[in-house]
């Protein structure tokens, strides 16, 4: 087992496809990929075997199916037969049309509750127990690829280089400490993140529009705990989006206007960036610097 990992960070599910398809092309290893929402195709990239929770549904059905039969037949025809409306109570194929609603609510009961603890146990989620994902930010808007380092740790960087990533860290698991050395500036806005230095930079919303943009976000954050994001009122397309340069390339149909509009906030963000470390403003009230003057 491998103790150094590369973590490839990417703030969009088709750069990260495209960052696949390029490691995989390379014969590079994957251990893991954290995602915020299911991205379709992912599971045919990692070669990851079809689920069999399908199978364990329709036996889960049949068991609330016997379920309710068996229930139905006692009640209504051993222990305590009525006669409800004139309707025969003597067996019960002869009330069966009467018992259908009973045994369906029970199929999909047993069925759909079944499903759900299968799932807990299957994927070993349980209360109380820690995240294994190793940033919280691939519960938000990142995806991150796990690559073990066995001896190949410069071809890695190499390729990863070579896709429109957001992040690159190495993990050194031997020591139990993460080496946080940037290879490069990544992230025009990246700082050290302690309590008492405020981070700003881009995000994009999760969703998407009909046409396929996404609004422009502005994360603040502050040390490791506290984090909110505010709509830029910008809304572009992914594809057109440079991570290195936080702006948009010459291909979106109005690039100048918008990287005009990116460069008065990037220069409000070094503004408040000050003002914070002066203490003339709040972490709370920064957004109003940056996105209401």
């Amino acid at each position: 087992m491998a103790e150094k990992f590369i973590h490839a960070v990417y703030d969009d599910d088709d750069k990260l496809l495209d960052a696949i398809k390029n490691l995989k092309k390379n014969k590079i290893m994957i251990e893991e990929v954290f995602t915020p929402f299911p991205v379709h195709g992912l599971d045919h990239l990692l070669d990851l075997k079809p689920t069999r929770i399908a199978i364990a549904a329709f036996i889960y059905g049949c068991i609330g199916f016997t379920f309710g039969v068996l229930m139905i037949n006692y009640i209504m025809i051993v222990d305590w037969p009525q006669n409800i409306g004139g309707k025969p109570s003597f067996s019960l194929l002869e009330n069966l049309p009467a018992f259908v609603p009973v045994m369906f609510e029970l199929t999909v009961f047993f069925t759909g509750h079944l499903m759900v603890i299968t799932f807990y146990l299957r994927s070993r989620l349980w209360p109380f127990k820690e995240a294994e994902n190793p940033i919280p930010e691939t519960t938000d808007d990142k995806f991150l690829i796990q690559i073990p380092i066995y001896g190949n740790e410069s071809k890695i960087k190499s390729i990863i280089k070579t896709t429109d990533f957001y992040d690159l860290t190495v993990i050194d698991e031997s020591v139990k400490k993460p080496d946080n050395t940037h290879d490069e500036e990544i992230h025009n806005f990246e700082e050290t993140k302690t309590d008492y230095e405020i981070t700003i930079g881009f995000v994009f919303h999760a969703r998407k529009y009909s046409d396929g943009s996404s609004n422009l976000r502005i994360q603040f954050t502050r040390g490791r705990g506290q984090q909110y994001a505010k709509n830029s009122g910008l809304r572009i397309y992914r594809k057109h989006w440079i991570s290195k340069k936080s702006e948009v390339s010459e291909k979106h149909p109005e690039y100048e206007k918008v990287n005009k509009a990116i460069s008065s906030i990037k220069e409000k963000i070094n503004s408040v960036k000050q003002m914070f470390a002066d203490g003339k403003i709040s972490f709370e009230d920064a957004y109003k610097e940056v996105i209401e003057n």
